[in-house]
């Protein structure tokens, strides 16, 4: 069941995480994420009532869930919008995929999870797929480094996020509904304070149509994505589901080719069958 629920918040977090790549020409980075985590707060909010799960069980799992945010939601995701802007989606997603590697080192570090070499091996495979899903050094070399920088550092940042702090806080009893609502709020206050300074180099750029792709990234990313993803960590250690995570690479590799017609070269099925064979690793070795 974990393996299942961690595998459906790839695929909506893979949903996100390609309609970044229209939403980034059509809304501003800040205005995009301001629109995205409002939507979710409201979801949130309405699931939190309806399931009445909307307990709160201590400040150390709400600073917990606050950090993942600020981390995830406000710098993480900015730096993805800046590397969509600058370079393929495809190549984006996959330089960001280096996500479960950071996931396992952080899990085995800061929450005192055992050593698997499964998980790692996973989570190396995905990484190695990466690199052949954009191309090899070729592509990475044709790649602007503005956008290659921004993309590996938010795979870092995604990476920590969401197992460190989002696992230590399910371990204080922190509901996932009530964890998106102060992802969701912290997400929103941060971008509020931010946005004054960031609004010198971005300036503000709406329409309705980047209005729509921030709305499905909402209900597809910030508040179903997320809710999988954190029932799935009270059900297995965080090390074991980072290197799933990675399989939001196959989504967005699949989604970018039909929906934003790009053409990867063909060495990149290799790196989609080494993406795969990580995730059926740590699904069956761990």
């Amino acid at each position: 069941m974990a393996f299942l629920l961690a595998v459906s918040a790839a695929a909506s977090w893979g949903v996100a995480m390609t309609v970044a790549k229209p939403g980034a020409r059509h809304l501003d980075p800040i205005s995009f994420l301001l629109a995205r985590w409002t939507l979710a707060l409201i979801l949130a909010l309405l699931a939190g009532l309806i399931t009445g799960r909307l307990r709160f069980p201590g400040w150390s799992a709400v600073g917990f869930v606050a950090l993942g945010s600020l981390l995830n939601a406000v710098v993480g995701w900015m730096l993805y919008l800046l590397a969509m802007r600058r370079a393929p989606g495809f190549q984006v997603t996959a330089l960001a995929s280096t996500a479960p590697l950071w996931g396992v080192l952080g899990a085995i570090l800061f929450v005192a999870e055992p050593f698997r070499w499964p998980a790692l091996v996973a989570a190396l495979l995905v990484i190695v797929g990466a690199f052949f899903l954009i191309g090899g050094r070729s592509a990475i070399r044709s790649t602007r480094p503005t956008g290659v920088a921004p993309a590996l550092a938010a795979g870092m940042l995604w990476g920590v996020s969401e197992t460190v702090p989002m696992k230590l806080a399910t371990q204080r009893g922190m509901p996932a509904e009530a964890s998106i609502m102060v992802f969701a709020v912290t997400a929103i206050a941060g971008l509020l304070v931010l946005a004054p300074v960031l609004r010198r180099w971005i300036p503000r750029r709406v329409d309705r149509r980047g209005l729509h792709l921030a709305a499905i990234s909402a209900v597809s990313g910030a508040f179903l994505g997320w809710l999988l993803w954190l029932n799935s960590l009270r059900l297995a250690p965080a090390s074991v589901l980072a290197p799933v995570r990675g399989s939001t690479l196959l989504f967005t590799f699949i989604f970018s080719i039909l929906f934003l017609r790009e053409r990867p070269a063909r060495i990149a099925v290799v790196g989609v069958l080494l993406v795969f064979g990580g995730v059926l690793l740590v699904s069956i070795g761990t």
